[in-house]
């Protein structure tokens, strides 16, 4: 088995950015998230992690744990330019290429004539000299040995899992270092005494599908470091979607369909900038409790245009009687394909 998967995971990627191009911030912690009370953490620098601040937290919360971290909106067109930067790189060595997102991708270097680990350190030198920023590598022969890699000795990591290593190196860990494995699947798994990859490495292949379904196929697979999944460049997006957290809650179905109509626009904009249609819309809510409902319409025919995603996100409100306040309400458009209808122009 040849180790030709790399995963690149850049550390702290938004904050570090922030620190680079701020030499005030360095050695500071900063905190990406905006900064408003009710907003979320969207990355935090390593500075931040050691008082407990991490992705997803609430600001409220980061606040109370770090409360003299610095606190910056994101900046969103930044990043994503520092990003196609980062994928210009991977370019030079393959063109199998599948971006997680903007911070993080797989690239399968197998028809590259080079060795994959010489590669693999190559593009973190450049993202160093080129970029002035740090990435985690991981390189190994399969997807999910090449991310759990990755994860080794952050930050600005690398490490490699050979065939000869891998069970060594995953068996006694954690049983959520699995792919796949999320909270409820974690709590299944040791309800039956699967605490640890080897548990289930020595399990019984058929007990886990009956207690999994098809994904118990994957974790046993998995818990013997085989994973056939291949690196797919991107082609079509499988949705596009934008949401809003509010200033303050509410249930004022007219205030509720202003952002739904700025949202909408939003989502028909990226849709005829990837050039793509949906004949599906969903609307996601998020009440001040923090409890989540989504709500989706399919249609027979393809939309992209605002009016249209309104008109559904609209049907789809309107249905609900909201029983409490919502602090957040977005909606996305869904089952895409390729729009092959050219916008006429006027001269």
């Amino acid at each position: 088995m040849e180790l030709n998967i790399i995963h690149v995971d850049m550390d702290a990627f938004y904050a570090s950015i922030e620190q680079r191009d701020n030499f005030k911030l360095k050695g500071r912690a900063v905190i990406i998230g905006g900064k408003s009370k009710r907003g979320v953490v969207s990355t935090a620098s390593y500075e931040a992690r050691k008082y407990g601040v991490h992705s997803a937290m609430p600001i409220i919360k980061a606040r109370q744990l770090c409360p003299h971290g610095v606190y910056l909106r994101p900046n969103h067109q930044k990043y994503k330019e520092v990003s196609q930067q980062i994928r210009e790189i991977f370019y030079q060595y393959t063109d199998l290429v599948e971006p997680l997102a903007l911070d993080e991708a797989y690239l399968d270097v197998s028809a590259n004539d080079k060795n994959s680990i010489k590669i693999a350190k190559e593009i973190k030198r450049k993202i160093k000299s080129k970029l002035k920023l740090t990435a985690s590598v991981g390189v190994s022969y399969n997807k999910f040995l090449a991310k759990l890699a990755s994860d080794f000795n952050k930050p600005n990591g690398f490490k490699i899992i050979s065939p000869f290593k891998a069970k060594d190196i995953i068996f006694p860990l954690d049983v959520s270092y699995l792919w796949g494995v999320g909270p409820k699947t974690e709590d299944k798994l040791k309800e039956m005494g699967f605490y640890k990859i080897k548990d289930i490495a020595k399990g019984d292949r058929n007990f886990l599908i009956r207690l999994l379904g098809k994904k118990g196929y994957q974790v046993y697979n998995l818990a013997h470091a085989v994973d056939n999944r291949k690196v797919s460049p991107p082609s079509l997006p499988k949705s596009i979607g934008k949401e809003i957290t509010f200033k303050r809650d509410t249930k004022d179905k007219i205030v509720l369909r202003g952002y739904l109509r700025d949202l909408s626009k939003k989502v028909s904009d990226r849709a005829i900038k990837n050039n793509v249609k949906g004949k599906t819309v969903v609307l996601k809510l998020k009440y001040e409790d923090f409890e989540e409902l989504s709500r989706s319409k399919s249609i027979n025919h393809y939309i992209y245009e605002e009016e249209d995603i309104y008109d559904l996100g609209y049907q789809l409100l309107n249905k609900l009687d909201l029983s409490k306040k919502l602090r957040l309400i977005g909606i996305t458009l869904s089952n895409l394909v390729k729009n092959n209808v050219e916008q006429l122009k006027l001269l």
